[in-house]
């Protein structure tokens, strides 16, 4: 889940200077197409031992999960691409992190699954370091903004319906295939009408959509989908938080944009956040309360 977040995080660099002659729905469409073209050849092998397509006839219900994990990933990366276009990376990487504490709210409240008492410490960090990363004192209502939030509950969703995909069938490449298609198609069915391109205008953005496509969606959301295999949703969340930190620091680095004395603390958070979140057991932190209060 680490390297998903450091290949996230460089994603925003190609997804920001990757519209040039394509808009936000044709990067969307092109990539995924390029990513699922990608994982393909493994979703194939997996299929010689666990066969999605198989399964999808049997259970209905995993049929609606796969779809959608395909809906959910349009919603998050639809409204994020469309948002690079009026705010910047930083500012960006911070609003989709508001992800980490919907995933456990929506699990705690909504799914009425139980939540380690380790992760609430974390998310809180996770937090308090993706606001500091951003580097301003209050969030400007812009539409880009807006259209980051919105994305937000989109990416939450989709961790959570990972795991209870996961929990149906162990076939994250078949899975990871799936939902690349969903999002391709339904990102093409807009980019039809709405921005209408030519197949010359992909190509200047070629070695952006290639990053994305083959870096972003072909690793990384794969990694993602095996790591959740192992790992409960909301300590996943916190994890793949860290992509705010990689995005700043890439964004700094190739886009010149500054990352100040606040965000270098923010980064500094969010790595104790995910420490927290994958070392600090309930128990023990009750026992250093213990040992507090006891004092």
């Amino acid at each position: 889940m680490c390297i998903t977040a450091v290949v996230w995080g460089a994603t925003f660099i190609a997804q920001k200077t990757g519209m040039e002659t394509i808009g936000p729905m044709g990067f969307t469409f092109a990539r995924y197409l390029i990513g699922a073209s990608v994982i393909l050849p493994f979703a194939l092998y997996e299929a010689k031992q666990v066969n999605l397509l198989n399964a999808l006839k049997k259970d209905p219900k995993l049929n609606y999960a796969a779809v959608g994990l395909g809906l959910m990933m349009f919603g998050g990366i639809g409204l994020q691409q469309t948002a690079l276009l009026y705010t910047n990376v930083a500012n960006a990487a911070f609003l989709t992190a508001l992800y980490v504490p919907l995933v456990p709210l929506i699990a705690a409240f909504c799914l009425r699954r139980h939540v380690p008492l380790n992760i609430w410490p974390a998310v809180l960090l996770s937090m308090a370091g993706s606001y500091l990363l951003s580097g301003t004192s209050s969030l400007d209502a812009q539409f880009g903004d807006l259209l980051i939030i919105g994305g937000a509950f989109f990416w939450a969703g989709h961790i959570l319906l990972i795991q209870h995909a996961l929990e149906k069938i162990a076939a994250p490449f078949q899975l990871s295939v799936y939902q690349s298609l969903v999002t391709a198609i339904v990102a093409g069915v807009i980019m039809v009408p709405l921005e209408s391109p030519q197949l010359t205008d992909f190509l200047p953005m070629w070695p952006q959509l290639a990053f994305a496509g083959i870096m972003a969606v072909g690793i990384g959301y794969t990694l993602q989908l095996v790591a959740q295999r192992h790992t409960p949703a909301a300590a996943a969340a916190v994890i793949l938080s860290l992509e705010s930190v990689f995005a700043a620091i890439f964004g700094w680095w190739l886009l010149g944009e500054q990352l100040s004395a606040l965000a270098i603390s923010g980064c500094l958070l969010i790595f104790v956040a995910v420490i927290i979140a994958e070392t600090l057991s309930a128990d023990r932190i009750k026992r250093y309360v213990k040992a507090i209060v006891t004092r």
